[in-house]
């Protein structure tokens, strides 16, 4: 048991870091923002999102870190981190919202494999690799 809340919290730890540069708001207080649940929830449309995202976008409980800013063409873009509670190694969600939370992409990290949300063109995706660790 012990060893397992080891292997966590170094999962964890090696994963946040990548976010935690700008010290912005957390997923999860980002959600209890109308535009920006808007636009995660039509990043998800049609997409087989695994259990724990849908739990997440109905209870907004999960282990995030803060968002950075990261640029995108030169404007502003949000990135947020979130995990599978207690199963972060391999099961994250990274969000990018464009500026005014315009929209959201994603890159699913489920089960170890990576499949994209939302349809994001190569800049988009980029910019999300930027933050993963």
């Amino acid at each position: 048991m012990f060893a397992r809340l080891l292997i966590a919290l170094f999962l964890l730890g090696s994963a946040a870091p990548a976010l935690a540069q700008d010290d912005g708001p957390y997923l999860f207080d980002l959600m209890k923002q109308p535009r920006y649940a808007m636009a995660w929830k039509g990043m998800l449309v049609g997409e087989a999102a695994p259990p724990w995202v849908n739990s997440f976008t109905k209870s907004l409980n999960g282990t995030s870190a803060p968002s950075t800013t990261v640029s995108v063409g030169g404007a502003p873009y949000l990135l947020g981190w979130v995990c599978k509670p207690h199963d972060c190694g391999g099961n994250e969600l990274y969000v990018l919202f464009a500026p005014g939370a315009r929209q959201a992409w994603g890159l699913l990290i489920n089960g170890g494999k990576r499949s994209w949300l939302g349809r994001p063109d190569p800049a988009i995706q980029a910019a999300i690799l930027s933050g993963v660790k």
